[in-house]
């Protein structure tokens, strides 16, 4: 009897050590990630930020992205192609005047300039072209971008053209305006 007292004690004695849980952080992606705990008691902690590589503001360290938290830019250039100056010289026009979807004036380009080729998004001052950068906000999965412009001649109440595009990160979007485009908008929208 009293040996079985003593096994059973020893018994007893030796699962309760090794049921014993220990509480921590079971996430392996959190900062404090504890590999020997059995128990997530919540205190896990995270780096916040943006887990885009393609985004302006990246942190690599950052393990948890909230929405919107990436921000991500675009160059646009604007430029007329050689079938747009003449549309404009047989129709009077003296310059063509850029606007973005909300109505912010980018500038003009007159019939003085075309391109036979796109242009780089590199500003120039010959006033041929009209550079400016698209900023947006998003996430690693949700990261492309859209806005509207629109082209009227001589600044008039009407547009020759309206188009929306869409545009990826670090990309140089080249938004050529021609004769086929504005008689094709101008179709579209009798």
């Amino acid at each position: 009897m009293k040996k079985t007292l003593i096994l059973s004690s020893l018994i007893l004695l030796f699962y309760s050590c090794s049921d014993s849980i220990s509480e921590g952080c079971t996430d392996p992606y959190a900062i404090n990630y504890e590999s020997f705990a059995d128990y997530d008691d919540g205190s896990c902690l995270y780096i916040v930020g943006c887990t885009d590589p393609l985004a302006d503001n990246f942190d690599a360290d950052a393990q948890l992205e909230p929405v919107n938290e990436c921000e991500y830019s675009a160059n646009l250039v604007y430029f007329l192609d050689y079938s747009a100056s003449q549309y404009m010289l047989n129709w009077g026009i003296s310059y063509y005047a850029f606007y973005d979807s909300y109505n912010d004036f980018i500038g003009y380009i007159t019939d003085d300039y075309y391109w036979t080729s796109p242009p780089n998004c590199l500003p120039l001052s010959d006033g041929s072209t009209l550079t400016t950068t698209l900023y947006w906000t998003g996430n690693y999965d949700n990261n492309i971008g859209s806005f509207s412009w629109q082209a009227y001649p001589d600044d008039g109440p009407v547009a020759d053209y309206e188009y929306t595009e869409t545009v990826m990160p670090g990309e140089c979007l080249k938004l050529q305006l021609s004769k086929k485009k504005i008689k094709e908008y101008k179709d579209a929208t009798k």
